[in-house]
């Protein structure tokens, strides 16, 4: 009996009321060399429904250091029969060793067919890197075959040969959605970040690298600029006269270089930009008002002039 047991503890292959699995090991890279392993060959019809669609390959590091990703294979009605291609998605990833990737070989025809359309064979392959050593785990619902001739049935490989193939970067990031039907919350003591695409709030179509649709608190917002609006008070900085300030608001009806308000409407204003606009105007009506207090100034001290003269000649009259 203790036997048996132990027997069945190692077993290669086993079903569990259809759902099988399949184990291989010994998956290594030829030192920093990168092999690949076909480790299964998946057989499905070009256009008819498949019985269950969805393999899981699951590939784990056994030596050095941790190392886990979970693959599912996706192969069905609208992926890889009747229409689309078969796709694979990485739907976790443990551990710090990320040597070891799950892809899909490029499908072949059988030489048998079901209803008129051809029968194929995808190739799914584990590629191992640098000094990497994998176990890997097949969980599927097809029937196990040594020879592929028809769909629904799937050939493991249990001693693959690898093949040498270009180094490569191991994933280590899910393709998956996150999403809940109640508060979604991302905590943890490390920085958090999105690598790619945009982020939208209260909107699904987001244009900018964050978008939100509503209102937004912060109690600082902090703006990176370059070009800041000081040129102004440079001295080949061109002043425009107030007469052609006047004459631009007459016929546009807005200061030069502000936008309009029917492009405000339209288009929002980038607060980064804005603020340089705003402080280039602020610069510009500060050069305005210095020179002014230089005129009046000026013509504080001509009147200061003409009242001393006009001391002095009446002065005069009146010793006359």
């Amino acid at each position: 009996m203790v036997i048996c047991f132990l027997t069945g503890l190692s077993q290669t292959h086993l079903d569990q009321n259809g759902i099988k699995t399949s184990v291989i090991s010994g998956l290594t890279a030829n030192s920093t060399q990168a092999l690949r392993y076909e480790v299964a060959t998946l057989g499905y019809n070009s256009y008819h429904w498949q019985n269950g669609g969805v393999v899981i390959v699951e590939i784990f590091q056994t030596v050095f250091q941790t190392g886990y990703e979970k693959y599912v294979i996706e192969n069905g009605y609208g992926q890889g029969a009747n229409t689309g291609s078969p796709i694979t998605k990485l739907v976790e990833s443990q551990g710090i060793a990320h040597s070891g990737r799950v892809v899909l070989g490029v499908p072949y025809d059988l030489s048998t067919s079901v209803g008129g359309f051809i029968n194929k064979a995808l190739p799914i392959y584990v590629d191992v890197r640098h000094y990497g050593v994998y176990r890997v785990r097949i969980t599927y619902q097809q029937d196990k075959v040594d020879v592929l001739n028809n769909p629904n049935q799937i050939k493991i490989n249990v001693s693959p040969t690898g093949t040498n193939i270009t180094d490569f970067a191991g994933p280590g990031i899910p393709d998956v959605n996150i999403a809940s039907s109640g508060n979604l919350q991302i905590s943890g003591s490390g920085n958090h970040y999105i690598a790619n695409g945009n982020v939208g709030i209260g909107t699904a179509t987001p244009t900018e690298k964050l978008s939100v649709k509503g209102k937004v608190r912060a109690q600082e917002v902090k703006v990176e600029m370059a070009n800041w609006a000081d040129f102004v008070f440079a001295k080949d900085y061109v002043l425009p006269t107030l007469q052609e300030t006047e004459k631009h608001i007459k016929e546009k009806g807005h200061l030069p270089g502000i936008p309009s308000a029917a492009e405000v409407e339209e288009n929002g204003i980038e607060l980064g930009d804005m603020n340089k606009k705003l402080l280039q105007k602020i610069e510009e009506l500060t050069l305005y008002l210095i020179e002014k207090d230089k005129e009046v100034k000026k013509i504080k001290q001509d009147n200061e002039d003409y009242r001393k003269r006009l001391e002095i000649l009446e002065i005069k009259n009146q010793n006359n």
